[in-house]
């Protein structure tokens, strides 16, 4: 029997020195309480478009906190088997802000949205490994020999 996999994009956003994580809601499934960049899965309307793993982060991340994004790089991908069975390919783009400010737009998804330098997230009391593990990889496309923010 073929597996499907769940696919979800997921944005680590750095400006200024920082990146933006959300603390996931209580409510969520899927690591409720815990750091995590902000993203989301592929639909159907991301599947018409060339890059369609780019497309629906750059939808996930307007709809979850109101800003446009560009992608700068690809981090990693991973895979885990979700809390209700489902087999989740997740994607971590390195991406910089286009415009605006962000907000929560829906706190089913997220408590609150923060700035935190690559330190304080390695230290945050709730970071997940996966986190930590992208934000790493991350942090070294950032800091490589000539990149820019």
């Amino acid at each position: 029997m073929a597996k499907y996999f769940v696919i979800n994009t997921e944005a680590a956003i750095f400006r200024n020195g920082k990146w933006l994580v959300g603390v996931r809601s209580k409510k969520e499934s899927e690591a409720p309480g815990l750091l995590s960049f902000v993203g989301g899965t592929v639909d159907d309307s991301d599947t018409a478009n060339i890059d369609t793993l780019e497309h629906a982060l750059i939808r996930e991340v307007d709809e979850e906190v109101g800003i446009k994004v560009k992608v700068v790089d690809f981090v990693n991908d991973t895979s885990f088997v979700s809390k209700k069975g489902n087999n989740v390919l997740n994607v971590v783009f390195l991406c910089s802000i286009d415009s605006g400010e962000p907000i929560i737009s829906d706190t089913e998804e997220f408590e609150d949205l923060l700035w935190l330098t690559t330190e304080e997230i390695l230290n945050y009391p709730n970071v997940p490994q996966w986190l930590c593990k992208s934000l790493k990889m991350a942090d070294f496309l950032v800091n490589k020999p000539g990149k820019s923010e």
